[in-house]
């Protein structure tokens, strides 16, 4: 579909958007819409992209919480906070596809190649059992009594996060050495992953499991497909193949879920469904994370309070200033929040406000001004990713990272970017201490 009439139509659904008044819906339409242009637009460009997967994670993560929990309709504001929502997506659609990128020549992918040092195993080896002996404890204790416990306060939180960041590209970078540089069968890779995998499944949390196992199997399958030029193309076997073990993942993330949560806000979620319809039935195997809720809240609570105008935002700043040097350091939005209208969350227990969250609490409605542009910034990545995944080299573990980043991006901007500026100083220090690129 042409990128002028996938604009124009976005355009002409935000105006159907405004003037649409019914909570559900309206959610219904737009579910239809967003899975539509996703089946089409892989069937035509045979590729799965960074866009596929945000327009994948808002309706995984945002709208099936309007399916699950339409009784959200009863509170004030509750259409506002979905007609936002969904023309805050919309934005995100308008600012990529109204971006046009140049085509990077092959010359300029293939300039490198890659060589390692001679202890690359045993430097492999350390980290992981680095990984293991720090993550052990925090692990168990998290699969025993839930991950919450497991972060009772914030210097917990903070360094957890500084070392899953290894766990997540730990994975990647074993199966860029052993598949790219040794040449071997991917069991190796796999094996030497698999305590990083156990550990974050036990951690209890889905997205660090998603983070770092999507990036290990992008990783490997573009390094195992090398020799082929259409490397970045997606056949129908490995589509189908990708979307079992997707379904797989999902299905054991649930689980996780159903097992480990504590402090749940709702309960009983797949007992009493209110509709039988397709998206409500597809919604009881998606993972809601309250956003909606939380933007009513929000909503609510901005239409007599001032807003903050860069200060949620700006967190990203200076996350990782100690509270111990910053006694008076703000804490996340998602953390204060939700402590003032509800009740009865451990210290390290954090809402998820989604990719408005934070912008709307600053700027309200001209947020939507800033959102356009995170669509830009998307398409920028798109190039990126597509560049780096021909290339064979060491930096296709960061267009593999890209995918899990933009799915957790919809749930969780600020504690996404977090990750992957960890993920970033991981990646570059392992690509210092064993790798050498050689032009060619």
């Amino acid at each position: 579909m042409n990128n002028i009439i996938k604009t124009l139509l976005l355009i002409l659904l935000i105006l159907i958007v405004l003037f649409w008044d019914d909570f559900y819906s309206l959610a219904v339409v737009y579910f239809y819409f967003c899975i539509g242009l996703l089946i089409i637009d892989i069937y035509v460009t045979k590729t799965i992209k960074l866009i596929h997967v945000w327009n994948g994670a808002f309706v995984y993560i945002i709208l099936s919480e309007v399916f699950l929990y339409p009784e959200l309709e009863v509170n004030k504001n509750a259409l506002f906070a979905i007609q936002y929502l969904i023309i805050a997506n919309n934005m995100i659609l308008l600012g990529y596809y109204s971006r046009r990128l140049k085509k990077v020549k092959v010359t300029q992918i293939n300039a490198h190649n890659v060589t390692a040092s001679k202890s690359a195993v045993a430097i492999l080896v350390l980290l992981v059992g680095f990984f293991v002996v720090i993550m052990l404890p925090t692990a168990l204790k998290s699969f025993a009594l839930g991950r919450e416990a497991a972060n009772e306060n914030e210097s917990g939180f903070v360094f957890s996060s500084v070392v899953n960041a290894m766990g997540f590209v730990l994975p990647s970078v074993i199966a860029f050495y052993f598949l790219k540089i040794r040449k071997m069968n991917i069991i190796f890779p796999i094996l030497m992953s698999s305590p990083v995998f156990i550990i974050l499944f036990m951690s209890g949390s889905r997205f660090p499991l998603l983070f770092s196992v999507v990036g290990f199997l992008i990783t490997s399958r573009n390094l195992i497909n090398a020799n082929n030029k259409s490397v970045s193309k997606v056949s129908f076997k490995s589509f189908m193949i990708a979307a079992v073990f997707s379904g797989l993942l999902l299905f054991v993330s649930n689980k996780m879920k159903d097992f480990r949560s504590v402090n749940t806000q709702y309960k009983d979620i797949k007992v009493h469904l209110a509709h039988n319809d397709l998206p409500t039935k597809a919604s009881q195997y998606f993972s809601e994370e309250g956003i909606v809720d939380m933007t009513i809240l929000m909503f609510n609570h901005f239409s007599h309070e001032d807003y903050l105008y860069g200060k949620s935002t700006l967190f990203i700043t200076y996350f990782w200033v100690p509270r111990q040097i910053w006694k008076d350091k703000p804490t996340m939005l998602g953390n204060w929040f939700i402590r003032m209208y509800r009740a009865g969350f451990s210290d390290g227990h954090s809402a998820s406000f989604g990719f408005t969250g934070d912008l709307y609490a600053d700027f309200g409605y001209f947020s939507l001004f800033f959102i356009f542009f995170i669509g830009r910034g998307l398409k920028a990545a798109e190039r990126y990713k597509d560049v780096v995944l021909k290339s064979g080299n060491y930096n296709l573990i960061l267009g593999a990272m890209l995918f899990p980043f933009i799915f957790f991006f919809v749930r969780s901007p600020i504690t996404s970017s977090m990750t992957f500026l960890g993920i970033l100083a991981f990646y570059f220090l392992i690509k210092r201490i064993i790798f050498k690129e050689v032009k060619i």
